[in-house]
């Protein structure tokens, strides 16, 4: 089995990557800062993830369905171990769009006595975990290993502490409990053998008053094409989930449906002299992953500059552009 054709995600990838999967599950997901491990929030909880490409075992190894990360120590890396927040190793399988995550505890316990390890996974049960959602195995030393698609990433990390733990059985059971809840727009709990696990699809409440507001400002037109036709929607530039994610006029902006998601899913963005730019890291990663179809036709759908209110006490805040880029994972690379 061999992976070999597999177009391989880069670092830039790779965060997109995370961000994109992590936003499945929850609105409150915010970028921090990192180039692997990446440093993020979810559901206001920090994390560091270490995500690799995973490849095949080598010469020397009998199993043709063994796949593997190496992963040594770094300057980056160690002082993720020693920031006091959980470290997160994933392995990414493009050909199937699947993570597969270790036991982080049983990890650190690793890294203590060496300095670079080996960690083994199985080509079959990613492709389980494709068809059926997640799937697990244990290895010789009775370490569960457990692979899912990107939707559960996040109640993987929410989960983190008793996830290791369940059954096959288990594990399937929570993410139906999970996927019945999200499609009522609640959270809740679920109980297990090994106790109780969480599950928060974090959607933030509106204030109708800044969509109003940010409508006025803007006279019923989005700031980046100028369309109206009943399809505006009050943006936050600084996400209404970050805890600088205000309902104040200066970090709203009023978007069309399409901008509005193409601006919240990093693939279109502004910069402090408002110039409307195409995030082509974003675009790039795309691109591998098959997802670019339309991509011309989507560049020519804005203007070169964001159209301002007349009142410059409306207009974006500067500071609050800055930090929305970064929370997104965009930069002017």
């Amino acid at each position: 089995m061999s992976v070999r054709d597999t177009k391989k995600l880069n670092k830039k990838d790779l965060r997109y990557l995370l961000i994109d999967s992590l936003r499945l599950y929850s609105d409150n997901v915010a970028f921090i800062d990192g180039n692997n491990p990446y440093r993020f929030s979810i559901n206001k909880k920090t994390y560091y993830v270490l995500l690799r490409n995973v490849h095949e075992s080598g010469d020397g190894r009998p199993n043709q369905d063994e796949c593997r990360l190496q992963i040594s120590k770094s300057k980056n890396f160690n002082q993720a171990l020693n920031s006091g927040n959980d470290v997160i190793i994933l392995g990414y399988f493009a050909d199937e769009k699947v993570f597969t995550a270790w036991n982080p505890f049983l990890m650190r316990d690793r890294f203590n006595k060496k300095d670079s390890i080996s960690l083994y996974s199985r080509f079959s049960k990613q492709k389980v975990a494709k068809k059926e959602q997640i799937s697990s195995f244990r290895d010789r030393n009775d370490q569960s290993i457990i692979s899912f698609i990107p939707d559960y990433l996040g109640l993987y990390l929410e989960n983190l502490n008793s996830i290791h733990l369940l059954s096959d059985k288990e594990l399937k059971e929570l993410v139906e409990q999970s996927d019945s809840l999200n499609n009522h727009d609640a959270d809740g709990e679920f109980d297990t053998s090994k106790g109780v696990l969480t599950i928060t699809h974090a959607r933030q409440k509106r204030d109708p008053n800044f969509r109003i507001r940010v409508y006025d400002a803007y006279n019923n037109k989005c700031a980046m094409c100028g369309i109206s036709l009943e399809l505006i929607e009050a943006a936050h530039i600084v996400p209404h989930s970050h805890e600088l994610g205000t309902d104040e006029i200066e970090n709203g902006i009023s978007l069309c449906a399409l901008h509005h998601t193409a601006y919240d899913r990093s693939l279109i963005f502004f910069n402090e002299k408002l110039d409307i730019l195409i995030n082509e890291s974003k675009m790039e990663y795309l691109e591998k992953v098959g997802l670019d179809s339309g991509i011309r036709k989507f560049e020519k759908l804005a203007f070169d500059k964001i159209q301002l209110p007349k009142n410059n006490t409306l207009r974006p805040n500067v500071g609050n552009i800055k930090i929305a880029n970064q929370t997104r994972g965009i930069f002017n690379e």
